[in-house]
């Protein structure tokens, strides 16, 4: 015989795809990019954390040097730029790292400090060659390895900043370095800082991202059935539990959908379980379609028992839901010769109710297994709506 197409349901996962394909740009799919960042935000939030008040107090006792250590025409000016230029955009980084609202999107503050950082230093570097007392130059290799390597900036801004740190100081250099071997040697110590840096955070970066592909998966696949890429029991419990909750507070409706695949004991008897396997896998694909909107759920109940959840369904649909569900897997046209048909066909169970706290989840799908025990009794291959009231919770559709 020959075998259905393979279904959307057990189509490869984002995180599958994106550790197949590779990112050596550093960057993946727009939405899988963006729970990324979120991501990345929320694990590195203690070292951003804790890295920003470094930089504030390393800052800060290099005021104090400044004005104990330098001539007053060069301190009257480095002072001023670290502490009301370069100290308070770190000063908005620790503060938004303890606001929930900034969390999310701690990269533009980070950028910023880092940017008022690498510049200001050069800026410093300036005055003192204008004034000819050259400052050590180890500040600003410190700044740029601090960019790459502890600020947990994304690779493409560190290199951004760093790039545009060590064009500035190359113009303070031709404007006011008048020893040719000072300048030589202090640009090319800054750019084999950044290659160091740059190599190193690339590699960095990488690596954070693949843990976060292979934490997804994990998580993905501890939640998904193995074989038909639908949620599994678990998840599926979860998933009600949740909604339901939820429909509570908003007095909504859920209906939940019951599909057993009629005979199947008989299809996998004749035609064995590797067959049994891949018609289970069609049937997923056609159960998954139908879950459409963002609260409803598609899951394998176990065996070649599927189910639905529908959150909110539209008064009067569900009979229509139900058809089309059992009509599109009996159009699969699965050769089954143990059925009336010469087809693999399936029952569809259906209870609908709108939940309150006096009900529970539990009910509902006992109301739904008990639809569709009534469809199969009624010589399967159909769908039975519930008209009976579920205990303490008012049906929202009648068949």
């Amino acid at each position: 015989m020959s075998s259905p197409p393979a279904p959307a349901a057990t189509a490869a996962s984002p995180y599958q795809h994106a550790l197949d394909r590779g990112f050596p740009k550093l960057r993946f799919e727009p939405l899988l990019e963006r729970e990324f960042q979120r991501f990345h935000s929320r694990v590195n939030l203690p070292r951003v954390r804790w890295s920003a008040w470094l930089a504030f107090a390393l800052y800060g006792a290099f005021v104090v040097l400044d004005v104990l250590t330098l001539p007053r025409d060069v301190s009257r000016w480095t002072a001023p730029i670290r502490l009301f230029a370069i100290m308070p955009p770190f000063l908005w980084v620790i503060v938004a790292t303890y606001r929930d609202a900034w969390q999310p999107r701690m990269q533009g503050p980070i950028t910023v400090a880092a940017a008022m950082a690498g510049l200001g230093t050069v800026v410093l570097i300036a005055i003192g060659l204008q004034r000819g007392h050259p400052l050590p130059y180890e500040g600003i290799l410190l700044v740029a390895m601090f960019i790459y390597l502890l600020a947990s900036l994304g690779w493409w801004r560190a290199l951004a900043v760093n790039v545009a740190t060590l064009v500035a100081l190359i113009g303070a250099e031709l404007a006011w370095q008048s020893d040719p071997q000072a300048r030589l040697y202090q640009v090319v110590f800054m750019l084999a800082a950044n290659v160091v840096g740059a190599t190193g955070a690339y590699f960095l970066e990488h690596s954070t991202r693949s843990v976060f592909l292979v934490q997804r998966l994990l998580n993905e696949r501890a939640s998904h059935d193995g074989l038909t890429g639908l949620a599994n029991r678990v998840a599926l419990d979860e998933h009600v539990s949740r909604a339901w909750r939820q429909a509570v507070r908003e007095r909504a409706s859920i209906a939940i959908a019951m599909v057993d695949v009629d005979h199947f004991k008989r299809y996998n008897d004749r035609y064995g379980h590797a067959e049994g396997d891949v018609a289970l896998q069609a049937v997923a694909g056609v159960v998954g379609a139908q879950a459409r909107r963002p609260l409803d759920l598609a899951a394998r109940y176990g065996g070649e028992e599927f189910m639905l959840v529908w959150y909110r369904p539209a008064d009067g649909e569900l009979d229509a839901l139900g058809e089309r569900l059992r009509a599109e897997i009996e159009a699969l046209r699965i050769p089954h010769a143990d059925t009336d048909g010469g087809v693999l066909t399936a029952s569809v169970g259906i209870a609908c109710v709108v939940a309150t706290p006096a009900g529970s989840p539990q009910r509902l799908m006992e109301a739904a297994d008990a639809a569709l025990y009534a469809a199969k009794q009624a010589g399967r291959n159909g769908v039975h709506v519930d008209a009976a009231p579920v205990a303490a919770m008012a049906p929202v559709v009648a068949s």
